[in-house]
């Protein structure tokens, strides 16, 4: 029953940090982008590459709660072909963000709970980043004049 509320404030505490951590990316990733001056592709670039290290750190985050629970709490290891080292973990870590769910490697457990929560907060924070995407290139291109010369030929 103790592992139960340790995952689960484990779980709470993941979510607070991968979350304000990639809104804090986004923010800078905003600030970045609204400076430059140079031409669409190289700005959707920076914007997209900026996007992809902002969910490699909230991986990061999740993998570090993995990882110190397994190795610091009474939570059982991650089963199936695993070799104990934090690659494993960063691997995992991505497979449950994403929902990709490989299967070679799964928890057990109370991890099964952190592995859901993981997977939910993933999503939300993939569609964000679609969001902000395309928020931030309908104003680049109403910036530019670019949203007539786009939507002309829809009519």
């Amino acid at each position: 029953m103790d592992q139960i509320w340790l995952v689960s404030l484990a779980s709470f505490a993941a979510v607070f940090i991968a979350t304000a951590l990639f809104y804090e990316c986004l923010c800078l990733i905003s600030r970045f982008v609204s400076r430059m001056t140079a031409r669409h592709r190289p700005i959707m670039f920076v914007m997209i590459a900026g996007i992809f290290i902002a969910h490699a750190v909230a991986i990061l985050v999740y993998a570090v709660f993995y990882w110190a629970l397994i190795h610091y709490a009474v939570v059982p290891d991650l089963s199936g072909h695993v070799p104990d080292h934090f690659p494993t973990y960063l691997y995992f870590s991505a497979t449950s963000y994403s929902s990709l769910g490989v299967g070679d490697v799964f928890p057990a457990e109370g991890l099964r709970f952190l592995t859901g929560v993981e997977a939910i907060n993933g999503l939300i924070m993939i569609t964000w980043s679609a969001a902000f995407t395309y928020f931030s290139v309908q104003k680049m291109w109403e910036a530019h004049g670019m949203e007539a010369k786009f939507c002309k030929g829809s009519n």
